[in-house]
């Protein structure tokens, strides 16, 4: 009885993503910082995606970075002496994800849905952090069909505090020199800045403060 002939799988026809270190369809990281991210960060660009572009600072330094991109034309810029760990995730087209010089994260998970996330400079993130300009899932209502939870842009300011286990979500603004709590959940954008956010949901707990690393 033959054999039936061996198939070999078509090489990466079937693969949803692509590494950074293949230039492929438009999709560039470039910056003083390229080297050290291309080692060190696994970013991985949908198979689908095209101009897409990295630029990374001087003084990249990796905490376990995992950068995944979808879509067209999307940018994330990260500045100089950043030291970053967690998950940076652009699904759009056209979308920002702006990281200021000098910010330190051990372990955050930013998602860039439909919407932009930038930070301020000098920004200090703890672990389990989540920031998210989406909720991903649509929520609308039963009669007219409207969508009620719209993706919308999340902006951090300068020399802000967050820590362990906060949630920034779609919409928020944190004003510059802010501490954001311990597992505060941030829904809307707050105006005040040099103050400690906190709380389910979060608000405005102290007034006038500084905060130094």
């Amino acid at each position: 009885m033959s054999r039936p002939p061996l198939v070999r799988p078509r090489a990466r026809a079937w693969l949803p993503w692509h590494p950074a270190v293949l230039p492929l369809r438009g999709n560039r990281v470039r910056g003083p910082g390229l080297g050290p991210f291309l080692l060190r960060a696994a970013t991985l660009f949908d198979h689908g995606a095209t101009n897409n572009r990295i630029t990374v600072g001087p003084g990249f330094h990796n905490r376990g970075l995992v950068v995944m991109v979808v879509g067209h034309g999307n940018e994330l810029r990260i500045g100089a002496d950043v030291a970053w760990g967690g998950l940076i995730s652009l699904y759009g087209d056209g979308l920002v994800v702006e990281i200021g010089d000098r910010c330190d994260a051990k372990g955050v998970r930013l998602i860039a849905h439909h919407a932009d996330v930038r930070i301020g400079a000098d920004c200090l993130f703890a672990k389990g952090i989540e920031i998210r300009s989406s909720d991903i899932h649509k929520l609308r209502d039963r009669a007219s069909g409207e969508r009620l939870n719209p993706p919308a842009p999340v902006a951090i300011g300068r020399q802000v505090w967050v820590a362990g286990g906060a949630f920034i979500g779609k919409g928020v603004t944190v004003p510059d020199g802010c501490v954001v709590g311990a597992h505060a959940v941030l829904t809307r954008p707050f105006t005040e800045r040099d103050c400690v956010l906190a709380g389910q949901p979060a608000r405005v707990v102290r007034q006038g403060v500084v905060w130094e690393r």
